[in-house]
């Protein structure tokens, strides 16, 4: 089974990067009369070795921090669309049917009766959808099922309702964690993971089981989502990870977690992810 890694990182760990920086030792003095230019010469090939680590770095961080600010930005930008295109148009038809009441009220238009009615009734649809575009909204950014049951429950409950959905597939779960012990900061996080980890499994694995496990061990929170599908080659993704896989990395880098990916052709896909406990 192969890791999935990113041009970011080499050692089985998305996002995270392996540098080896390359230098050449002194040579040894075959005589004791090495020549002082000899030395010079490998103290400048070092440190010239040196400064390309230092600018390979520095490219590694500014293609990390490019590559998180992309995404956030992507975000913005969806949810940015979201409300012009669910809540502007609901607004904006809502107040051309207000105003059409308020003329009436005026006497400045002959609206009827009949009609300011029709408008009024026309507004209470909107506010109602208007408050679901709101939950909706407000749920991708933080579910609210989160903060009524809690993590667990809430992993609880998309487990079942995938299993009832997809009649083929087996969601299994096992929680060896209590509630109280992931922080707050960490559940949004992890329900994230699980949720982008499951919609993956069932739209393109064919598992017909999946199991999810949280456990406590280790001064860590573990998470990990194994698939017994037809896994993919990770070769062809390298360099290249979906706006999923990146995701889910980001969320993880967002609380000093780490997250890994083994997979193979018709070997599964294993996600496993660890949260360090303060």
């Amino acid at each position: 089974m192969a890791l999935v890694n990113d041009h970011l990182g080499s050692d089985g760990f998305l996002g995270v990067s392996a540098l080896k920086l390359a230098s050449s030792p002194f040579p040894l003095a075959e005589k004791e009369t090495q020549t002082g230019v000899s030395i010079n010469d490998n103290l400048r090939l070092t440190d010239q070795h040196i400064q390309d680590g230092l600018s390979c770095l520095k490219q590694l961080k500014q293609g990390a921090h490019h590559q998180h600010v992309s995404s956030e930005e992507l975000e913005r930008k969806r949810i940015s669309r979201e409300l012009h295109d669910g809540l502007g148009q609901l607004l904006t038809s809502m107040g051309l049917h207000i105003q059409r009441c308020l003329d009436g009220c005026d006497g400045q238009k002959s609206a009827t009766q009949s009609q300011q009615r029709e408008s009024l009734e026309a507004v209470s649809s909107m506010v109602k959808q208007a408050m679901s575009e709101v939950r909706s909204i407000c749920s991708a950014i933080r579910p609210a099922i989160l903060d009524d049951l809690g993590v667990i429950p809430a992993i609880s409950w998309q487990c079942r309702q995938i299993t009832k959905v997809c009649s083929d597939t087996q969601v299994v779960t096992d929680f060896d964690v209590d509630e109280e012990s992931i922080p707050e900061d960490y559940k949004s996080v992890i329900y994230r993971i699980v949720q982008e980890s499951l919609n993956n499994a069932i739209k393109y694995s064919k598992a017909k089981t999946i199991t999810v496990s949280l456990l406590q061990a280790h001064d860590a929170i573990h998470l990990m989502v194994i698939d017994n599908g037809v896994g993919f080659d990770p070769s062809e993704i390298q360099g290249n990870l979906g706006m999923g896989l990146v995701g889910m990395r980001e969320r993880a880098e967002s609380v000093d977690g780490r997250i890994r990916i083994d997979t193979g052709i018709d070997q599964g896909v294993q996600i496993r992810a660890s949260f360090p406990l303060q």
